[in-house]
């Protein structure tokens, strides 16, 4: 018959399972039921039965008889065993309750400490977990498993140089999410190194970006199609695709999304993308046509709608009759995208001043912390010497963001330049 399998750590002074190592599931079903219809246990016993019930997962009961047990006598193994029970419960709070207890008479058990550190990771308190984690590394600098977890907790705190500190210390297996760290961390040409020796498809895609960053177009291309070689995936040839956009090479960009569209001719990204590169280079027409075909996919793009606006105002040289009407299409279709509004704002200026202050107000109340929409706003405000409504629209823009690098005074005057 097959041994039951403790499931709580073991340590010195706490949660000593080695009386109960040599018994089956069926034997602590059997000596529970036996505990339990027993009307007054003693401390040992009520101890007992809580252990035997943590091991059948009763965790509750085995709460219940510990609590009974501590009414009889202070026991800081019972405490600890009581917040272990509400960490496989997956009551954190209540478990690190515990625990706290426990660790300000033992602050340096190991266990508990591992406990404590689990339940704040569970909880996406990393800052606590390191804590903890470092706690753990003073009594034992060696071990290997909490360095792992102390790393993936700072990546998660974005401290991807003390990731690397940890790092440094072990024979660290994981080659891929070190060149991850080295690439989080802006150490590109490091990040390139590691990857070259892996030489897997996520390798590969980590070398292209981090050459991207590097400002090598041409080898940051080089490496992501050698990922999409060993594994054809849409997603390489938008990042390709991007990275010519951002170059300025709009041709080489629709050429990859048009590969994209072989993967998906539905992909709502890949037409929109073709018609803002036609849009770029002042292809009008096929600015069209591409956006027209992203919308007849899907009216649920603002991007489109923005495209197609500008390329029939470019068409019929300044027409903002046919602009605005494609506009409010896509407002009609997507009445919460800031964008769409903003875009009629503008087009609206200095035409229609109603509908331009409208909008733009429209858009701030959809997004209050966008400065995109505060600075293009007070920019044409301005324009229009209407300064009063442009300082108090700049107050507004610095409740929300204070950190706004110019002054009014300074805004303006770059305005007039």
């Amino acid at each position: 018959m097959k041994r039951a399998k403790v499931n709580a750590m073991t340590t010195n002074n706490h949660l000593n399972f080695e009386e109960l190592d040599s018994k089956t599931y069926e034997d602590y079903s059997k000596t529970a039921n036996e505990l339990l219809e027993v009307e007054h246990l003693d401390f040992e016993n009520s101890k007992y039965l809580a252990k035997v019930l943590f091991l059948l997962k009763r965790h509750d009961e085995s709460i219940e008889q510990l609590e009974r047990a501590l009414s009889q006598k202070s026991d800081d193994e019972s405490i600890a065993l009581i917040a272990v029970n509400h960490f496989q419960k997956g009551d954190y709070e209540n478990s690190l309750k515990f625990l706290d207890e426990c660790l300000e008479r033992d602050p340096e058990n190991q266990t508990l400490l591992s406990y404590a550190m689990m339940s704040y990771e569970f909880q996406n308190d990393y800052e606590n977990a390191v804590r903890c984690g470092k706690r753990i590394l003073k009594c034992n600098s060696k071990n290997i498993s909490v360095i792992n977890r102390l790393i993936d907790c700072h990546i998660e705190l974005e401290n991807y140089e003390k990731c690397l500190d940890y790092i440094s210390q072990i024979e660290y297996e994981d080659s891929y999410k070190k060149a991850s760290i080295l690439h989080k961390a802006g150490r590109y040409e490091e990040c390139i190194e590691e990857s070259r020796k892996i030489q897997t498809v996520k390798s590969y895609r980590l070398a292209g970006m981090s050459y991207h960053k590097l400002g090598n177009t041409v080898k940051a291309v080089k490496y992501l199609y050698k990922s999409y070689e060993k594994d054809p995936n849409i997603d390489t040839l938008f990042e390709i695709a991007e990275i010519y956009f951002e170059a300025g090479d709009y041709g080489r960009a629709i050429h990859f999304l048009n590969d994209a569209l072989l993967h998906d001719p539905l992909s709502i990204e890949a037409h929109t993308k073709i018609a803002h590169a036609y849009l770029n280079t002042s292809h009008w027409d096929d600015a069209v046509e591409y956006a027209k075909k992203a919308i007849k996919i899907s009216k649920k793009v603002p991007q489109a709608y923005i495209i197609l606006a500008e390329a029939y105002f470019q068409l019929e040289s300044g027409n903002v009759e046919k602009t605005l009407e494609v506009l409010d299409e896509g407002i009609g279709e997507n009445p919460e995208s800031e964008d769409l509004w903003m875009e009629k704002g503008g087009y609206s200026f200095p035409y229609d001043m109603f509908t331009f202050k409208e909008s733009y107000e429209k858009a701030i109340s959809l997004n209050p912390k966008n400065p995109d929409i505060y600075h293009e706003y007070i920019y044409l405000l301005i324009m229009n010497d209407e300064l009063e409504a442009a300082k108090r629209y700049y107050n507004q823009m610095l409740f929300y963001n204070p950190l706004f690098e110019k002054s009014f005074e300074e805004l303006k005057k770059s305005m007039y330049l």
